[in-house]
């Protein structure tokens, strides 16, 4: 039994990198893979590149996202998804690097479970000159929200496999313009109570922070800035619901610290209009927080208190 595996790539002008990607699937030890790459509008050379690897290999399949699917990396891949015909899906970046088994190593729990709904791996980041910066996703508690919570596992699109049963019903949310990944994988988790996790201990993929990568920008753009408040407050929301202590620390603590960021740019309506609608925050603990922005406005310090109130996790996040 060899059950054909989808992978999944959004690129907008990846051409000095995408090669190195699909020169990692194409040694894949597991040869019943499909590529469905799908171009958001590159001005590069990327559709010259992808014609090469199509002729080369038909396992490769090209598409330009329609313009039905709003511009960005999620139209990509919610049309990408629609492309693929795999019983797996597994998604992937236009600039990281399968090792050889990473497709072997994580379907052969599924081949041999019937019952495995995901299968994760550990993963190295690389910098510029190829050093080694971090390894994650090394263990799995069993429980998938704990290690999220304890930083224990990163919901990155090249994380998990997934069946593609289980997937099938939950898109990405083509209005975000950042945290995107961890907005799909939590509302994947949280979809069902017993979904059935397999963990794979060996790194089986490099993820390359450069210059033109979401890990290597720092982003002054307040639609991503309301995205990242967005996604966390959603996750807070569900850990509130749960009475999931530890996650309601971390996750409150997010949110008041993306507030800080726009207000450090100076996008004061927004905070501010965030701000007021938060709803765990008491009266008084949202008027001391007025007198900063205020304060910021005025005379540019309320952003440092703002900082000191979340980053000590006192007064604000002690109460609830």
């Amino acid at each position: 039994m060899s059950p054909l595996v989808s992978i999944i790539i959004p690129t907008f002008n990846r051409s000095n990198l995408i090669s190195d990607t699909l020169d990692s699937i194409i040694r894949q030890t597991y040869i019943n893979w499909e590529c469905i790459i799908v171009d958001d509008g590159s001005s590069d050379y990327t559709d010259e590149i992808m014609e090469s690897y199509t002729e080369r290999d038909k396992r490769f399949k090209y598409y330009h996202r329609p313009s039905e699917h709003l511009s960005g990396g999620n139209g990509a891949r919610n049309y990408g998804f629609l492309m693929s015909t795999g019983e797996y899906i597994q998604w992937f970046d236009s600039d990281d690097i399968m090792a050889p088994d990473f497709i072997e190593a994580k379907i052969e729990p599924f081949i041999e479970s019937s019952d495995i709904d995901v299968v994760f791996s550990a993963f190295e980041n690389v910098n510029e000159k190829g050093e080694r910066t971090r390894i994650a996703n090394q263990s799995f508690s069993g429980n998938i929200l704990n290690d999220l919570v304890d930083r224990n596992v990163s919901f990155g699109p090249w994380s998990f496999m997934l069946r593609r049963d289980k997937v099938d019903k939950i898109k990405y949310d083509e209005t975000l313009k950042k945290n995107q990944d961890l907005d799909f994988f939590f509302r994947f988790f949280t979809s069902s109570s017993d979904l059935k996790i397999i963990h794979v201990k060996k790194i089986l993929y490099t993820v390359r922070s450069h210059s033109g990568s979401m890990t290597y920008r720092s982003e002054k753009d307040i639609s991503k800035m309301v995205s990242i408040y967005k996604v966390y407050l959603m996750v807070l929301n569900y850990f509130m619901e749960q009475n999931h202590l530890k996650g309601i620390k971390r996750y409150k603590y997010k949110c008041l610290n993306s507030l800080n960021v726009m207000l450090r740019n100076g996008y004061y309506r927004e905070a501010i209009k965030r701000l007021m609608s938060f709803r765990y925050l008491s009266t008084l603990q949202k008027s001391y927080l007025m007198g900063c922005v205020l304060s910021q406005f005025l005379i540019n310090r309320g952003a440092n208190q703002f900082s000191k109130i979340d980053s000590k996790n006192h007064l604000i996040l002690k109460q609830r």
